[in-house]
């Protein structure tokens, strides 16, 4: 027996199906984009940072003089900007030394380095020596046991001169005794041109090789007491012409 054929879809009820699915999507985007909005009224967006209001130059100028009044405390810094003053004024800051408050210790320290160019300056003084025994005693008396024991070591004096060379470049040791080592070391450098002349056994007068060989000792002696008469005052030796102004080149301002 044939079976019957079942009925087509009419076209008629296919638009009118698609009309109302369309019909329902609509209606659902609707729904959804009330409901978003409903939410993003219940919850706000975060508002942005208020900008700091900026300060006019009365003000600035107020701070200013309130900062040079009271250095520590600043009324009108906020809590940031004061930890920031408080890292600032926890963190180290090195400045060129000064020559105030110099401690003894290193008064004395600064003058044991002109040792050196006095003992190295005795033999110059040969001529005043002999003439005058009691000045020669004055002079060279308070730091003859220095240079006997120099004279004793091999190699003393360079010994010596290698350590204060180097010390003088110790940034540990306190500015105003490196500078009194490094002016002691160029003193005795200054000393190498007439021990040189002196070596080569050149045919000078009498006449000049004398006071030449006393102006280099009186030289010394006078640069020596002068450098250790200021350290003992406390204050830095920089005023003998040439020498000292090597001596600040070479350790610099700190």
């Amino acid at each position: 027996r044939a079976l019957a054929a079942a009925p087509e879809d009419d076209p008629e009820t296919l638009r009118r199906e698609a009309a109302a699915l369309r019909a329902e999507v609509d209606a659902l985007t609707k729904e959804a984009a009330a409901a978003r909005a409903e939410e993003e009224k219940n919850k706000p967006p975060p508002k942005p940072k208020p900008e700091k209001p900026k300060r006019s130059p009365a003000e600035t100028a107020a701070r200013k003089e309130d900062a040079s009044l009271f250095p520590g405390f600043n009324p009108f810094a906020s809590f940031d900007e004061a930890d920031d003053e408080k890292k600032s004024d926890a963190a180290p800051k090195r400045q060129p030394a000064s020559d105030d408050e110099v401690e003894l210790a290193q008064k004395v320290l600064a003058c044991a380095p002109y040792l050196l160019p006095l003992s190295d300056a005795v033999p110059f003084g040969n001529y005043v020596l002999t003439e005058f025994p009691l000045l020669g005693l004055i002079l060279v008396g308070p730091f003859a046991p220095f240079v006997a024991l120099l004279n004793a070591i091999p190699f003393g004096g360079f010994v010596v001169f290698i350590l204060l060379s180097t010390g003088s470049r110790n940034a540990e040791l306190p500015r105003f005794v490196r500078f009194s080592m490094q002016q002691a070391v160029l003193l005795d450098i200054a000393l190498i041109f007439p021990q040189l002349a002196s070596s080569l056994n050149l045919k000078v007068p009498e006449a000049v090789v004398e006071p030449a060989s006393s102006f280099v000792f009186f030289f010394i002696i006078a640069t020596s007491l002068y450098s250790c008469g200021s350290n003992l005052l406390g204050k830095t030796p920089n005023q003998i012409p040439i020498i000292s102004q090597a001596a600040e080149q070479s350790i610099g301002p700190f």
